[in-house]
């Protein structure tokens, strides 16, 4: 794959169609080169109730449907039946080399490989967004959770290009982050 214009980066959909429609209009609208999806894709988790929009087989249609390249990972949320039903393969941990950066994308759920030194680190899981240098001066993004948003944050995705990271709000497209590389 020649090196990418845009990349939208999304986690936490939760089988929710009504933000995962709003997601896919985004990534219809914007034709990024790769969508990164960080994992939760279809199911709700036995914590969160039903919310009235839980359409898990819709939201795999959806996500079938996508006409752009998927990286995805695997998310606690996320059995083999859910693997069957969507397109793009996910395993615990996936690598990426863009932007002469090395990336690791990973649901969060789990501890980061020993040894590996990503320039940036990737995850999902806690559906907060986050977009900040680690001690070692590396670069962790989350890019929160279209469906289920947490700690106050609007429903957000992010974008990336060869500038840098943008952590957005879902409904508005206003930054909540922004990082430059």
């Amino acid at each position: 794959m020649k090196e990418p214009k845009l990349i939208l980066i999304a986690s936490d959909l939760h089988g929710r169609v009504k933000a995962t429609k709003t997601l896919v209009s985004k990534i219809e609208a914007l034709k990024p080169d790769w969508v990164w999806l960080l994992g939760d894709y279809l199911y709700n988790g036995p914590r969160n109730g039903v919310p009235d929009d839980y359409e898990p087989m819709e939201v795999s249609k959806m996500l079938s449907a996508l006409n752009v390249p998927v990286l995805g990972v695997r998310g606690n949320c996320d059995s083999r039946v859910d693997a069957m039903l969507l397109p793009f393969p996910f395993e615990d941990f996936a690598e990426a080399l863009v932007y002469d950066k090395s990336f690791l994308l990973y649901h969060g759920d789990l501890p980061i490989k020993e040894g590996y030194e990503p320039d940036v680190i990737v995850s999902g899981h806690t559906h907060i967004p986050v977009l900040e240098e680690d001690e070692k001066g590396r670069i962790l993004l989350n890019p929160g959770s279209p469906s289920f948003p947490k700690g106050g944050y609007p429903a957000s995705y992010a974008l990336m290009d060869k500038n840098g990271i943008k952590v957005l709000s879902l409904e508005t497209d206003e930054p909540i982050f922004a990082k430059s590389f």
